[in-house]
Protein backbone atom coordinates (compact mmCIF):
# COMPACT_ATOMS: atom_id res chain seq x y z
CA UNK A 1 0.00 0.00 0.00
CA UNK A 2 1.19 3.51 -0.52
CA UNK A 3 2.26 5.53 2.11
CA UNK A 4 0.37 8.77 0.17
CA UNK A 5 -1.65 9.80 -2.60
CA UNK A 6 0.78 11.15 -5.35
CA UNK A 7 0.05 13.64 -7.86
CA UNK A 8 -0.32 12.75 -10.97
CA UNK A 9 2.03 14.73 -12.46
CA UNK A 10 5.13 12.78 -9.77
CA UNK A 11 3.48 9.67 -11.83
CA UNK A 12 6.29 8.17 -13.89
CA UNK A 13 4.46 6.50 -16.27
CA UNK A 14 1.45 9.29 -15.96
CA UNK A 15 2.37 9.89 -20.06
CA UNK A 16 2.29 6.06 -21.61
CA UNK A 17 -0.97 5.56 -19.30
CA UNK A 18 -2.59 8.28 -20.47
CA UNK A 19 -1.81 7.83 -24.32
CA UNK A 20 -3.30 4.51 -23.89
CA UNK A 21 -6.33 6.46 -22.70
CA UNK A 22 -9.50 5.99 -25.20
CA UNK A 23 -12.31 7.38 -22.29
CA UNK A 24 -12.24 9.19 -19.59
CA UNK A 25 -15.23 8.54 -17.05
CA UNK A 26 -15.92 11.94 -14.91
CA UNK A 27 -17.71 12.84 -11.81
CA UNK A 28 -19.47 15.80 -11.95
CA UNK A 29 -20.75 17.63 -8.26
CA UNK A 30 -17.37 18.62 -6.82
CA UNK A 31 -15.24 17.32 -9.63
CA UNK A 32 -16.13 18.87 -13.01
CA UNK A 33 -18.30 21.55 -11.31
CA UNK A 34 -17.57 23.95 -8.29
CA UNK A 35 -19.86 25.25 -5.78
CA UNK A 36 -23.56 25.27 -6.04
CA UNK A 37 -22.53 22.89 -9.10
CA UNK A 38 -21.70 24.97 -11.75
CA UNK A 39 -19.68 24.67 -14.39
CA UNK A 40 -18.56 28.41 -14.18
CA UNK A 41 -17.42 28.71 -10.91
CA UNK A 42 -14.47 27.05 -8.88
CA UNK A 43 -14.75 25.13 -5.19
CA UNK A 44 -14.88 28.73 -3.63
CA UNK A 45 -17.71 29.79 -5.62
CA UNK A 46 -15.89 32.63 -7.69
CA UNK A 47 -16.01 32.87 -11.45
CA UNK A 48 -13.86 31.03 -13.29
CA UNK A 49 -13.42 29.24 -17.11
CA UNK A 50 -10.99 25.92 -16.58
CA UNK A 51 -13.62 23.43 -16.80
CA UNK A 52 -15.08 25.13 -19.68
CA UNK A 53 -11.85 25.48 -21.53
CA UNK A 54 -11.21 21.69 -20.77
CA UNK A 55 -14.24 20.38 -22.12
CA UNK A 56 -14.14 22.34 -25.42
CA UNK A 57 -10.53 21.34 -25.66
CA UNK A 58 -11.43 17.63 -25.26
CA UNK A 59 -14.11 17.86 -27.42
CA UNK A 60 -12.49 19.16 -30.02
CA UNK A 61 -9.73 16.94 -29.97
CA UNK A 62 -11.96 14.09 -30.30
CA UNK A 63 -11.55 12.45 -27.18
CA UNK A 64 -14.03 10.57 -25.51
CA UNK A 65 -15.91 11.38 -22.01
CA UNK A 66 -18.50 9.76 -20.55
CA UNK A 67 -19.81 11.09 -17.48
CA UNK A 68 -20.47 8.52 -14.09
CA UNK A 69 -22.25 10.22 -11.25
CA UNK A 70 -24.84 9.86 -8.59
CA UNK A 71 -27.31 12.27 -10.43
CA UNK A 72 -30.55 10.61 -12.47
CA UNK A 73 -30.83 10.06 -16.01
CA UNK A 74 -33.44 12.69 -17.00
CA UNK A 75 -29.99 15.42 -15.17
CA UNK A 76 -27.81 14.36 -17.18
CA UNK A 77 -29.09 13.79 -20.31
CA UNK A 78 -29.40 17.48 -20.19
CA UNK A 79 -26.03 17.97 -18.90
CA UNK A 80 -24.49 15.99 -21.56
CA UNK A 81 -26.43 17.57 -24.15
CA UNK A 82 -24.81 21.26 -22.90
CA UNK A 83 -21.31 19.19 -22.65
CA UNK A 84 -21.54 18.12 -26.24
CA UNK A 85 -21.15 14.02 -24.51
CA UNK A 86 -23.47 11.25 -26.07
CA UNK A 87 -23.59 8.90 -23.11
CA UNK A 88 -23.37 8.47 -19.37
CA UNK A 89 -23.70 6.45 -16.60
CA UNK A 90 -26.51 7.79 -13.87
CA UNK A 91 -27.56 6.77 -10.36
CA UNK A 92 -24.31 5.43 -9.05
CA UNK A 93 -23.68 2.65 -11.69
CA UNK A 94 -27.28 1.93 -12.14
CA UNK A 95 -28.69 3.43 -15.48
CA UNK A 96 -26.49 3.66 -18.39
CA UNK A 97 -27.32 5.23 -21.63
CA UNK A 98 -26.18 6.03 -25.52
CA UNK A 99 -26.86 7.89 -28.43
CA UNK A 100 -28.47 10.36 -26.38
CA UNK A 101 -31.22 8.47 -24.75
CA UNK A 102 -31.33 5.98 -27.71
CA UNK A 103 -30.04 2.98 -25.35
CA UNK A 104 -31.01 2.64 -22.01
CA UNK A 105 -29.48 -0.40 -19.89
CA UNK A 106 -30.39 -0.49 -16.43
CA UNK A 107 -28.61 -2.61 -13.25
CA UNK A 108 -29.95 -3.85 -9.83
CA UNK A 109 -27.18 -5.78 -8.83
CA UNK A 110 -27.61 -8.84 -6.86
CA UNK A 111 -31.63 -8.27 -7.17
CA UNK A 112 -33.38 -11.56 -8.51
CA UNK A 113 -35.29 -10.90 -11.69
CA UNK A 114 -38.51 -10.75 -9.63
CA UNK A 115 -37.67 -8.07 -6.81
CA UNK A 116 -39.85 -5.82 -8.16
CA UNK A 117 -43.38 -6.72 -8.27
CA UNK A 118 -45.39 -5.27 -11.13
CA UNK A 119 -45.35 -1.83 -12.71
CA UNK A 120 -42.52 -1.28 -9.66
CA UNK A 121 -39.62 0.55 -10.04
CA UNK A 122 -36.28 -0.23 -7.88
CA UNK A 123 -36.71 2.75 -6.07
CA UNK A 124 -40.27 1.99 -4.72
CA UNK A 125 -39.05 -1.58 -3.97
CA UNK A 126 -36.48 0.24 -1.76
CA UNK A 127 -39.12 2.09 -0.20
CA UNK A 128 -41.42 -1.08 0.16
CA UNK A 129 -38.82 -2.85 2.39
CA UNK A 130 -39.12 0.00 4.45
CA UNK A 131 -35.39 1.33 3.99
CA UNK A 132 -35.58 4.64 4.71
CA UNK A 133 -37.89 4.30 7.38
CA UNK A 134 -34.87 2.48 8.80
CA UNK A 135 -32.33 4.72 8.64
CA UNK A 136 -34.65 7.85 9.97
CA UNK A 137 -35.86 6.02 13.16
CA UNK A 138 -32.13 4.42 13.36
CA UNK A 139 -30.11 8.07 13.06
CA UNK A 140 -33.24 10.80 14.00
CA UNK A 141 -32.29 14.38 12.54
CA UNK A 142 -28.40 12.82 11.12
CA UNK A 143 -29.87 11.76 7.67
CA UNK A 144 -33.03 13.55 4.88
CA UNK A 145 -33.58 13.32 1.43
CA UNK A 146 -30.99 15.56 -0.63
CA UNK A 147 -33.59 17.87 -1.58
CA UNK A 148 -34.53 18.64 -4.91
CA UNK A 149 -32.06 16.09 -6.30
CA UNK A 150 -34.19 12.97 -5.05
CA UNK A 151 -36.58 13.28 -7.37
CA UNK A 152 -37.25 11.78 -10.72
CA UNK A 153 -35.25 8.86 -9.80
CA UNK A 154 -35.70 5.27 -10.94
CA UNK A 155 -33.47 3.21 -9.00
CA UNK A 156 -31.87 5.22 -6.08
CA UNK A 157 -32.30 7.15 -3.44
CA UNK A 158 -29.99 9.96 -2.86
CA UNK A 159 -30.04 11.32 0.37
CA UNK A 160 -27.88 13.88 2.85
CA UNK A 161 -26.34 13.69 6.39
CA UNK A 162 -23.88 12.42 8.70
CA UNK A 163 -23.98 8.58 9.65
CA UNK A 164 -21.06 5.42 10.61
CA UNK A 165 -22.23 3.91 7.30
CA UNK A 166 -21.14 0.27 8.95
CA UNK A 167 -23.60 0.80 11.10
CA UNK A 168 -26.64 1.53 8.94
CA UNK A 169 -25.45 -1.21 6.39
CA UNK A 170 -25.60 -3.63 9.37
CA UNK A 171 -29.26 -2.60 9.89
CA UNK A 172 -29.99 -2.68 6.10
CA UNK A 173 -28.43 -6.14 5.60
CA UNK A 174 -31.63 -7.59 7.60
CA UNK A 175 -34.19 -6.36 5.12
CA UNK A 176 -35.65 -8.39 2.72
CA UNK A 177 -34.17 -6.92 -0.51
CA UNK A 178 -30.04 -6.14 -0.14
CA UNK A 179 -29.30 -2.71 0.20
CA UNK A 180 -26.53 -0.65 0.02
CA UNK A 181 -25.57 2.98 1.59
CA UNK A 182 -22.95 4.33 -0.72
CA UNK A 183 -21.34 7.55 0.90
CA UNK A 184 -20.47 9.87 -2.34
CA UNK A 185 -18.60 12.41 -0.35
CA UNK A 186 -18.93 15.75 1.10
CA UNK A 187 -21.46 17.92 -0.20
CA UNK A 188 -22.36 22.01 0.78
CA UNK A 189 -25.87 22.15 0.46
CA UNK A 190 -27.35 25.89 0.61
CA UNK A 191 -30.15 24.32 3.16
CA UNK A 192 -30.90 21.19 5.46
CA UNK A 193 -33.00 20.27 8.37
CA UNK A 194 -30.21 18.14 9.54
CA UNK A 195 -29.56 19.03 13.37
CA UNK A 196 -26.24 19.50 14.57
CA UNK A 197 -24.24 18.20 11.55
CA UNK A 198 -21.38 19.96 10.71
CA UNK A 199 -19.92 18.20 7.16
CA UNK A 200 -22.67 16.85 5.52
CA UNK A 201 -22.33 14.33 3.33
CA UNK A 202 -24.23 12.75 0.09
CA UNK A 203 -25.77 9.02 0.14
CA UNK A 204 -27.15 6.97 -2.35
CA UNK A 205 -29.04 3.96 -1.24
CA UNK A 206 -28.95 1.27 -4.07
CA UNK A 207 -29.58 -2.35 -5.03
CA UNK A 208 -26.84 -4.49 -3.12
CA UNK A 209 -24.01 -4.95 -5.79
CA UNK A 210 -24.26 -2.04 -8.15
CA UNK A 211 -21.12 0.06 -8.31
CA UNK A 212 -19.09 2.43 -10.49
CA UNK A 213 -16.69 0.38 -11.55
CA UNK A 214 -19.43 -2.34 -12.17
CA UNK A 215 -20.71 -0.30 -14.59
CA UNK A 216 -17.58 0.88 -16.48
CA UNK A 217 -16.33 -2.49 -16.74
CA UNK A 218 -19.74 -2.91 -18.83
CA UNK A 219 -19.73 0.27 -20.51
CA UNK A 220 -16.25 -0.62 -21.59
CA UNK A 221 -17.11 -4.18 -22.74
CA UNK A 222 -19.61 -2.35 -25.12
CA UNK A 223 -16.77 -0.38 -26.62
CA UNK A 224 -14.51 -3.23 -27.17
CA UNK A 225 -12.02 -1.28 -25.08
CA UNK A 226 -9.98 -2.72 -21.92
CA UNK A 227 -9.87 -1.26 -19.05
CA UNK A 228 -6.36 -0.31 -19.27
CA UNK A 229 -7.11 1.96 -22.06
CA UNK A 230 -10.02 3.71 -19.71
CA UNK A 231 -9.21 6.85 -17.19
CA UNK A 232 -11.64 8.11 -14.08
CA UNK A 233 -11.54 11.21 -12.16
CA UNK A 234 -14.02 12.26 -9.31
CA UNK A 235 -13.82 13.18 -5.53
CA UNK A 236 -15.50 10.91 -3.34
CA UNK A 237 -15.03 7.26 -2.04
CA UNK A 238 -17.08 6.09 -3.98
CA UNK A 239 -15.13 7.61 -7.40
CA UNK A 240 -12.08 6.03 -6.13
CA UNK A 241 -13.97 2.56 -6.31
CA UNK A 242 -13.58 3.07 -10.37
CA UNK A 243 -9.89 2.40 -9.81
CA UNK A 244 -10.98 -1.09 -9.76
CA UNK A 245 -11.68 -0.60 -13.51
CA UNK A 246 -9.74 2.05 -15.18
CA UNK A 247 -6.09 2.44 -15.53
CA UNK A 248 -5.79 5.60 -13.47
CA UNK A 249 -8.33 6.84 -11.07
CA UNK A 250 -7.80 10.39 -10.45
CA UNK A 251 -9.12 12.76 -7.25
CA UNK A 252 -9.55 16.26 -7.68
CA UNK A 253 -7.45 18.16 -4.79
CA UNK A 254 -10.25 18.72 -2.82
CA UNK A 255 -11.59 15.06 -2.71
CA UNK A 256 -8.32 14.76 -0.32
CA UNK A 257 -10.10 16.51 2.35
CA UNK A 258 -12.25 13.52 2.99
CA UNK A 259 -10.72 10.98 5.00
CA UNK A 260 -13.21 8.10 3.83
CA UNK A 261 -11.69 8.74 0.25
CA UNK A 262 -7.77 9.00 1.47
CA UNK A 263 -8.71 5.92 3.31
CA UNK A 264 -10.11 4.19 0.36
CA UNK A 265 -7.29 5.35 -2.19
CA UNK A 266 -4.27 3.95 0.13
CA UNK A 267 -5.79 1.31 0.69
CA UNK A 268 -5.18 0.30 -3.39
CA UNK A 269 -1.90 -0.29 -5.06
CA UNK A 270 0.47 2.34 -5.27
CA UNK A 271 -0.12 4.40 -8.35
CA UNK A 272 -4.09 3.12 -8.58
CA UNK A 273 -5.25 6.37 -7.34
CA UNK A 274 -2.88 10.00 -7.84
CA UNK A 275 -4.46 13.58 -7.61
CA UNK A 276 -4.37 16.98 -9.15
CA UNK A 277 -2.76 19.54 -7.82
CA UNK A 278 -5.92 21.80 -8.47
CA UNK A 279 -9.11 21.49 -6.69
CA UNK A 280 -12.75 21.36 -8.84
CA UNK A 281 -12.92 22.17 -12.57
CA UNK A 282 -9.27 23.73 -12.29
CA UNK A 283 -7.73 20.20 -11.14
CA UNK A 284 -10.49 18.62 -13.91
CA UNK A 285 -8.60 21.00 -17.08
CA UNK A 286 -5.14 19.90 -15.33
CA UNK A 287 -5.87 16.05 -16.36
CA UNK A 288 -7.46 17.25 -19.27
CA UNK A 289 -4.40 18.95 -20.39
CA UNK A 290 -1.79 16.49 -19.51
CA UNK A 291 -4.05 13.61 -21.92
CA UNK A 292 -4.22 15.82 -24.37
CA UNK A 293 -0.35 16.23 -24.33
CA UNK A 294 -0.12 12.46 -23.98
CA UNK A 295 -2.09 12.09 -27.07
CA UNK A 296 -0.59 14.59 -29.22
CA UNK A 297 -3.35 16.97 -29.02
CA UNK A 298 -1.68 19.73 -26.78
CA UNK A 299 -2.57 23.62 -28.13
CA UNK A 300 0.25 25.23 -29.71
Amino acid sequence: MPEAIPFIDALPDLSSRLARAKVLYTDLDGTLLGRGASLLKDGSGQPCLDAATAVMELNRAGLKVVICSGRNARQLMEVSRMLGWDDFIAELGCVRSYGRGARRVYDIGVWPADATSDDETPYEAIVRVGALDLLRAAFPGLIEYHDPWHVDREVTHVLRGNVPVAEAQVLLDALPLPVSLVDNGIIHPPRHTLVGVEEVHAYHLVPFGVSKPRAILADLAERGITPDEAIAIGDSAADVAMADAVSLMVTVRNGLDDPVLAAHALARPEGAVASTRGSHGTGWRELAEAWLAATGHARA
